[in-house]
């Protein structure tokens, strides 16, 4: 949910700039909570001791109880450069080691720096006459430019060692002409990525939600993409997320969105996502936000772009002890459902700030990004 430093820094500075009508499907929580009712703290993963991070978690829970985690990481140490990372959780709280598992393309190529944001999903894919089980969406970049587009990779396993990427970008830039997309003020776009899919039918069709940085401002728009034969996919139109009732740290002024991880439930209808809240601080790192917020709406609703958001909880520093809280991922089967909505699992990324980082060689914040998880419980 994503990229390094350099690329949320870019985006924080231009945004400176039953299906009954109406129907109410769950009763609608009061005040967002700011007591900690997010429960069952734990830490999940971090490069201790290195300078390396760890962010930005995608999850699959198998029925068995294991979970397997994807995130960005970074081979090298005091080198920003992300990977996609594999760890499978097994009930017992055991690990397997972490491997990168996707990397940037060969040299030249549109995805030839960072591959990072991963989002994986189940269905029935096909490649090259090849049948597939799982398809990862990741965000990526060339070292020749700026903007990032979104790839999908494909493999047969979960604890697979390596994914067959598809070879072009499935969601591309949103300006047609090649290059950076200049900002007034001598910035430059941010491009697409921070994916996140969920199945609509179990086989090829997928509800692709990402993140748009570009001359319009940022948001996060939505496609329903056809991944069933990748031999004949064609690009389709996006629309832009509704945001209705979401707010800033205040809780009363009009949030934009980016950064976000979703899950459906369709027996209940709702969708829930988990988002940033801004603004971030002035203190460094100031590129990363302090709260996450849980969010639900029907999912009929997010479909005609109608209706509004309704806050579930946030996670602040209140609860958690760090000062930052970011790029955080839902806890969801191999279609992107989960299990119970009003209960949901959260995986976020922790940071410190400033005066225990800085900007400089290996004290960079970026080294104190491990992962996390806890728990909503909304009896307590």
């Amino acid at each position: 949910m994503k990229k390094n430093l350099i690329l949320v820094i870019a985006l924080w500075l231009f945004c400176s700039c039953n299906n009954k009508e109406n129907e109410v499907l769950h009763p609608q929580p009061p005040v967002v909570s700011t007591k900690p009712t997010f429960k069952n703290l734990e830490e999940i993963f971090g490069f201790y001791g290195q300078s390396r991070y760890s962010y930005c978690p995608s999850l699959v829970k198998e029925e068995d109880g294991t979970v397997h985690m994807y995130f960005c990481g970074n081979p090298q140490e005091l080198n920003m450069v992300d990977n996609i990372y594999h760890i499978r959780i097994h009930p017992d709280g055991t690990q397997t080691p972490a491997k990168s598992v996707l990397q940037p393309g060969a040299s030249g190529s549109w995805d030839d720096h960072h591959t990072c944001d991963p989002s994986v999903i189940a269905g029935k894919f096909k490649m090259n006459g090849i049948n597939y089980k799982y398809a990862m969406f990741f965000l990526s970049n060339p070292w020749s430019a700026y903007y990032n587009e979104i790839g999908v990779a494909f493999s047969n396993d979960l604890d697979a060692d390596s994914w067959v990427k598809y070879p072009t970008q499935v969601v591309p830039k949103t300006w047609d002409y090649e290059g950076d997309e200049l900002l007034g003020g001598g910035g430059k776009s941010w491009g697409v990525g921070q994916p996140s899919a969920f199945s609509i039918d179990k086989e090829g069709l997928i509800l692709l939600t990402y993140t748009i940085g570009d001359n319009s401002g940022t948001r996060i728009a939505w496609a329903q993409l056809d991944l069933s034969n990748m031999d004949n996919y064609q690009p389709v139109n996006s629309t832009k997320m509704i945001s209705a009732g979401l707010t800033k740290i205040d809780f009363t002024s009009t949030n934009w969105t980016n950064n976000a991880d979703f899950a459906v439930d369709f027996e209940s209808n709702v969708i829930v996502m988990v988002r940033n809240v801004h603004p971030t601080p002035a203190d460094y790192p100031t590129y990363l936000e302090q709260c996450q917020e849980v969010d639900y709406m029907p999912f009929d609703d997010f479909m005609q772009s109608k209706g509004k958001w309704t806050a579930l909880f946030r996670i602040t520093p209140t609860i958690t002890k760090f000062p930052r809280n970011h790029n955080a991922g839902i806890e969801r089967n191999r279609y992107g459902e989960i299990e119970n909505w009003e209960e949901p699992t959260i995986y976020y990324t922790v940071s410190l700030a400033t005066p225990n980082v800085a900007p400089t060689g290996t004290k960079h914040a970026e080294w104190t990004y491990h992962i996390w998880k806890g728990s909503f419980k909304k009896d307590d």
